[in-house]
């Protein structure tokens, strides 16, 4: 049997969804698949390795969703909040055994995942930001890191609930009740001239973990892993050594120090219609 990285990941998802990453060894990955536990190691060195894959994917997943929200010219920038929201609560109860309780798990030092943990929280901060800034605008500039703080707070808790108490909340009701809590807390914080405790050098050091932010080594990595990914499309090396041609392209303009900007968003916009690299493309549009 043939059988491709994707694949055995397609598998990973399905079981740590359903199970947990305790509850599922790689022998059940195997005999999900069908295959021996070995051709499993042949792509990934461990459990642990496979885990990060499955959850990078996912989390790519998720912002590729986000994404195709944000681009609903029919939506007011309040009404994509909300429903950001409510996307939120309903794709992490659906991998909530991938992306909420591995905070629990001992690949929390694995040196792939802990990394990579780190640039989802960066990303998922900057998305909040974005969120915050595109509803309340200039009016929170002043109280913007504070209250990305208590807008993650709230999310975090309301979150928990959602997923273990389902019963008792509704993800609509739960969305609309935190926007509009958000309203009544802006305008105060507004109308009292309050301004951050947490400054914006502090916050950028949570992002990270506490280690400087490299955005040129956050740029080297998503064009590794573009390459990796080119390398495994299942179209024919034709359409490959395209797609490589314009990743020299990408890496050359970016290496320069004046970007010639309208050729590297143009080239970046190409090869994001591509759906498997939608994602890292969205990242690397942001950071540059």
């Amino acid at each position: 049997m043939n059988i491709t990285k994707q694949d055995i990941v397609n598998s990973a998802t399905k079981l740590f969804r359903e199970n947990g990453y305790l509850n599922t060894s790689v022998q059940d990955i195997a005999n999900d698949y069908g295959i021996a536990k070995g051709s499993i190691y042949k792509h990934f060195k461990s459990k642990e390795d496979l885990f990060s894959e499955v959850f990078d994917q996912c989390q790519n997943t998720y912002f590729e969703k986000v994404e195709i929200l944000n681009e609903q010219r029919n939506l007011s920038s309040r009404e994509k909040f909300l429903q950001q929201i409510i996307l939120r609560f309903q794709y992490f109860m659906e991998y909530k055994y991938i992306l909420v309780e591995f905070t629990e798990l001992p690949i929390q030092q694995d040196e792939k995942f802990k990394p990579l943990r780190q640039r989802v929280r960066a990303r998922l901060i900057s998305w909040h930001k974005e969120c915050l800034e595109s509803v309340y605008s200039d009016k929170i500039k002043p109280f913007l890191w504070d209250l990305i703080f208590i807008y993650r707070a709230i999310l975090k808790e309301y979150l928990f609930w959602i997923i273990y108490e389902d019963h008792l909340l509704s993800m609509e009701e739960t969305a609309k009740f935190i926007l509009d809590k958000l309203d009544i807390l802006v305008e105060n914080m507004h109308s009292n001239q309050s301004t951050s405790l947490i400054k914006k050098e502090a916050y950028e050091d949570f992002m990270s973990g506490g280690m400087a932010v490299n955005h040129s080594q956050i740029i080297a990595d998503i064009l590794e892993s573009a390459v990796k990914i080119i390398n495994e499309l299942p179209y024919g090396k034709a359409y490959q050594n395209e797609l490589h041609e314009l990743m020299s392209i990408l890496k050359s303009e970016l290496d320069k120090e004046n970007r010639n900007k309208p050729l590297l968003h143009a080239v970046i916009h190409y090869l994001e219609r591509e759906k498997q690299l939608r994602s890292l493309m969205i990242q690397l549009k942001n950071l540059t």
